[in-house]
């Protein structure tokens, strides 16, 4: 009797399960990605010369998976999971393997209005702004945040985006019964325009930063707080002038992302973008522009290509607010592999998240392939700062503030950097590839207006070999 009722419970649970599982489809899909990675001089100073001391060698992983839960065309709902990069052991990748390192990165529903062509997203989702130089925007990318976006197509060759994002609400001070205003909100409209050979997106964005909104005590990743305030905050308040109603502020963006096909073989890119962030103290201000572009022309065995950037750069006063242009999160710029965020999984943001204070100039040729399955990538990027050098020289403190660190460097224009990016792919199956990285970066600051902070530099290096399998 009783392995009979057993029986009827497990057969009485695969009907309950069979039910809505008949009312919608299962997707899945994903990617767990590996590196072996050998990297030297990823502060630009030995421990021998006063620099950190490092590891050379690292192993590290990451798993995200996406589900979709597909009710009809019109209604979908997707989570995606993910175990974070994890160092082999350490924390979560120590002998015994338990920690708990799985979390939601999004969760969210696509639905369309009844008998409209207005889309729906609304949850924790990725959200990107338009890029097209670089395949991302300067500003917001390849970022995940709780917001609500609303799509329409108005017609073939027309659509309209709008959003409404909440980076944070910090709760700060509402324990003692203050009305706080401590929320982040961000508010954007794009219109990609899509044209025999070329695609036009215009965009604007809208940033509120309450006064409240702070970092302190707060229960959300400090390190995606920590690159917010990096992005917003003048170089003033970096450095800890102080004033009042400071805290309150609004930024707004506006830009345009440009794709030229009509010209094939040739491929022109373009990103144009202005942004500005006001405050009641003129030190507390932030604003700048940031312009890019490629060329490339395809081949049938290489596509060679150059790229260009120029974005604003610091004034010789922080008292008059900052001159470049702040952004929100930027985390997939990537004209390189190895200085900006541009890896096949890790190991890169070695020199910034964008251009910002900066202008380069770079030759690349991808896409180069004499072996089926194998491919390879060269590149190499002369970069040059845009501050004035007269900022660091009289201004008390800021050499050692700004001195060059892992995923920070600041140039003046009489300082210098290059990039060397050799990557290779290997199609093993399908679904899994070996990538290989080879990057080099090379700073020279001028050691007359950086003193010290400038001397005994060394060259950032990395070896990586990449196993990347989706799914």
């Amino acid at each position: 009797m009783k392995r009979l009722i057993t029986l009827l419970l497990g057969a009485a649970l695969l009907c309950g399960a069979a039910s809505p599982a008949a009312a919608a489809t299962i997707e899945a899909k994903g990617e767990w990605a590996f590196d072996f990675s050998w990297t030297d001089g990823m502060n630009y100073r030995s421990a021998d010369d006063g620099g950190e001391g490092e590891d050379d060698f690292a192993a590290h992983q990451r798993l995200r998976t996406q589900i979709d839960i597909v009710a009809s065309e019109a209604l979908r709902g997707v989570v995606f999971l993910e175990m974070g990069t994890t160092t082999w052991g350490q924390e979560d990748g120590a002998l015994g393997t338990d920690g708990k390192s799985v979390k939601v990165r999004r969760s969210y529903i696509d639905w369309v209005v009844p008998n409209t062509e207005l889309q729906v997203r609304m949850g924790l989702q990725g959200m990107d702004l338009p890029g097209a130089t670089f395949g991302a925007s300067p500003i917001l990318s390849d970022e995940d945040v709780a917001a609500l976006v609303l799509s329409y197509t108005v017609s073939e060759n027309l659509g309209l985006t709008a959003f409404w994002a909440r980076p944070y609400d910090t709760s700060a001070g509402e324990s003692s019964g203050d009305n706080s205003f401590d929320e982040v909100d961000v508010f954007g409209l794009t219109a990609p325009l899509t044209l025999d050979g070329a695609s036009v997106t215009p965009y604007l964005v809208y940033a509120s930063v309450g006064k409240d909104a702070d970092g302190s005590g707060a229960s959300y990743n400090t390190d995606s707080f920590d690159t917010f305030t990096d992005g917003m905050q003048s170089l003033g308040q970096r450095m800890g002038l102080a004033g009042d109603d400071t805290t309150v502020n609004d930024a707004w963006w506006g830009g345009v992302a440009l794709e030229l096909s009509m010209f094939d073989p040739f491929t022109v890119k373009m990103d144009a973008t202005y942004g500005r962030k006001d405050a009641d103290e003129d030190y507390a201000t932030r604003e700048g522009w940031l312009v890019s572009a490629m060329v490339e022309y395809k081949m049938e065995a290489a596509t060679p290509g150059v790229f260009a950037w120029y974005g604003s750069g610091e004034d010789d006063d922080i008292d008059n607010g900052s001159e470049r242009m702040p952004s929100i999160s930027p985390n997939a710029w990537a004209p390189t592999s190895f200085g900006f965020p541009g890896s096949a999984f890790n190991q890169d943001s070695q020199f910034a998240l964008n251009g910002a204070g900066l202008w380069a100039v770079g030759v690349q040729v991808a896409d180069i392939s004499f072996i089926e399955n194998l491919s390879h990538l060269v590149r190499v990027t002369y970069m040059r700062g845009t501050n004035d050098s007269e900022l660091v020289k009289e201004t008390a403190g800021i050499s050692d503030e700004l001195a060059p660190a892992s995923g920070g460097v600041f140039l003046t224009d009489e300082d210098s950097a290059w990039e060397v990016n050799v990557d290779h792919t290997y199609q093993i199956y399908e679904n899994l590839a070996l990538i290989v990285e080879m990057g080099y970066i090379r700073l020279d600051l001028d050691e007359d207006v950086w003193g010290a902070a400038g001397e005994d530099l060394t060259a950032a290096k990395k070896l990586t070999f990449n196993l990347v399998y989706e799914f």
